[in-house]
C-alpha cells in the first residue's frame, strides 16, 4: 500500500510530527521506501505568554528549531519545512492564508497520501490544520492526492471533552516494532520544551503505554492508530 509512496505530514506544532505518527513513519521509510516531507505550520512556543511576543521568545525559538532537525534525524524524515504561524492562535490568521501554504507546499511535493491532525482535537490549532488541508485537497478530477489520513496527538486528541461527537475513532492501525517506537521515544526526547514527565501524555512513558494499547486493541504488541478521511483507489 505504501511502497515507494511520497507521504507528506502537515503538522500544527514542532513534536506533532512524531505523537501520532513517528513509529509509523520510521517504519515505512525504512522498510517501504517512501519520501516523506514534513510541513510544521506553527512556531509552538509564543502561546505561553499572555500576548504573542516573538522577539521575547527568540532565544528559544531558535533552540527549538535546532530541535525539530535532531528529531528529523531520529525518524529519517527526508525534509521538514516550518513555518510561523501564532502558536494557539491559528484562529487569529484567515483559514485561507493557512490553506495557501498548504496549497503550495502539495504542489511542490505532489504527495500520494497526507497523514495530519484529527479534526476533532481540542487543540485549535490542530482543528484548522485539518480544515486547512481538507480545503486543499478537494476531491476534484485533477487531484492527486489518493488519501488523506488522521492521527492521534497525545495531550490534546483525547483532552476533548468527553460528550464531544468528534472523537478520534481509528478504522485504519500500523503494527510497529520496539526500534520504531524507541526512535519515536528518541526524537521526543530532543525537544526539550516539549517533553513531560510521566504520566504526562507527551512523556516516553505514556507514549509507550498508548503503542502497546493501541497494539492489543488488534491483536499485537504494538501499534499506531489512524483514522481514514478519505482513500480513492
Amino acid at each position: 500500500m505504501f511502497s515507494n509512496k511520497r507521504i507528506m505530514i502537515i503538522a500544527a506544532h514542532p513534536d506533532d510530527e512524531l505523537l501520532g505518527l513517528g513509529a509509523t513513519m520510521h517504519k515505512l521509510i525504512k522498510e517501504q521506501g517512501i519520501q516523506t516531507r514534513v510541513i510544521i505550520l506553527g512556531e509552538g512556543i509564543t502561546s505561553r505568554s499572555d500576548t504573542r511576543n516573538a522577539e521575547y521568545w527568540k532565544e528559544t525559538l531558535e533552540k527549538h528549531h535546532r530541535n525539530v532537525e535532531t528529531a528529523r534525524q531520529c525518524i529519517g524524515y527526508h525534509s521538514v519545512q516550518a513555518y510561523d504561524f501564532s502558536d494557539n492562535r491559528f484562529d487569529s490568521h484567515a483559514l485561507l492564508d493557512i490553506v495557501k501554504v498548504v496549497e503550495h507546499e502539495k504542489e511542490q511535493f505532489c504527495p500520494d497520501f497526507i497523514f495530519t491532525h484529527h479534526g476533532g482535537d481540542l487543540n485549535i490549532d490542530h482543528q484548522m490544520t485539518f480544515q486547512a488541508v481538507m480545503t486543499a485537497t478537494r476531491p476534484m478530477e485533477d487531484e492527486q492526492v489518493k488519501a488523506v489520513f488522521t492521527f492521534e496527538t497525545p495531550s490534546a486528541s483525547e483532552w476533548q471533552a468527553t460528550c464531544d461527537p468528534r472523537h478520534f475513532m481509528p478504522n485504519f492501525y500500523m503494527e510497529i516494532s520496539e526500534d520504531d517506537l524507541q526512535a519515536k521515544c528518541d526524537a521526543m526526547a530532543a525537544y526539550e520544551f516539549e517533553s513531560r514527565a510521566f504520566p504526562h501524555p507527551r512523556s516516553s512513558e505514556a507514549l509507550k503505554i498508548l503503542a502497546q494499547y493501541r497494539g492489543y486493541t488488534i491483536g499485537k504488541r504494538l501499534a499506531e492508530a489512524f483514522q481514514i478521511v478519505r482513500m480513492i483507489e
